[in-house]
């Protein structure tokens, strides 16, 4: 009987420990994480909505006309923090993100992604660090640290969430729109740019 009591208290024991980790990672998760503090600030604008929105429709203008003749196009696209940050604040307002801060920063040869996210049961916050690599004319998100809030998040998570940030990109496709063979894509000083040539049908 003493040693079903003994288990019975172990199990206890455990329960509790458990519940305790469980609220622990769960306001860890809540926390803002620290590189957040060190991103810069971009100033939004509708003027550089407008400006994004009409760089690429110049870049589908050049892929139409290199398919009406029949010869490849190369072409250079370069996106500025303001563009992406105010496209994606634009986003939040309209319901398309469920979030309710996002920032991105542009840094030598990386991007730096900060989300607060807007999920009712989990308004957790995350933060990306990556680089992009072109693959088979493509982009190619590569993670090199995930945080989730103040939580260290281990190798293994990183490989999960890179995929996920790859299917999510593909499932988006905003270069099977430009009709764009990538070539390369470099980040620096605010700005990323994405080199490649119009792709022709076969």
């Amino acid at each position: 009987m003493k040693v079903l009591e003994g288990f019975l208290v172990f199990m206890g024991v455990l329960a509790v420990l458990a519940i305790i980790a469980l609220i622990a990672v769960y306001v860890l998760a809540l926390l803002t994480p620290d590189m957040r503090t060190n991103m810069r600030p971009v100033v939004l604008s509708s003027e550089a909505v407008d400006s994004l929105t009409k760089k690429l429709d110049a870049v589908k203008k050049e892929a139409a006309q290199a398919e009406s003749t029949r010869t490849p196009k190369n072409v250079e696209l370069t996106i500025t923090e303001e563009e992406v940050n105010s496209t994606l604040v634009m986003m939040l307002a309209e319901g398309f993100i469920p979030a309710k801060e996002i920032l991105v920063n542009f840094n030598d040869g990386y991007m730096v992604t900060y989300i607060a996210w807007n999920f009712p049961w989990f308004p957790m916050k995350t933060g990306l660090l990556s680089q992009v690599e072109v693959e088979n004319g493509k982009p190619r998100i590569m993670v090199m640290d995930f945080f989730l809030g103040k939580l260290p998040v281990p190798n293994n998570v990183d490989s999960s969430v890179q995929e996920l940030a790859n299917i999510i990109a593909k499932l988006n496709a905003p270069l099977d729109e430009l009709k764009l063979n990538l070539k390369q894509v470099s980040i620096s000083d605010g700005k990323l740019i994405m080199t490649g040539t119009t792709k022709i049908p076969k």
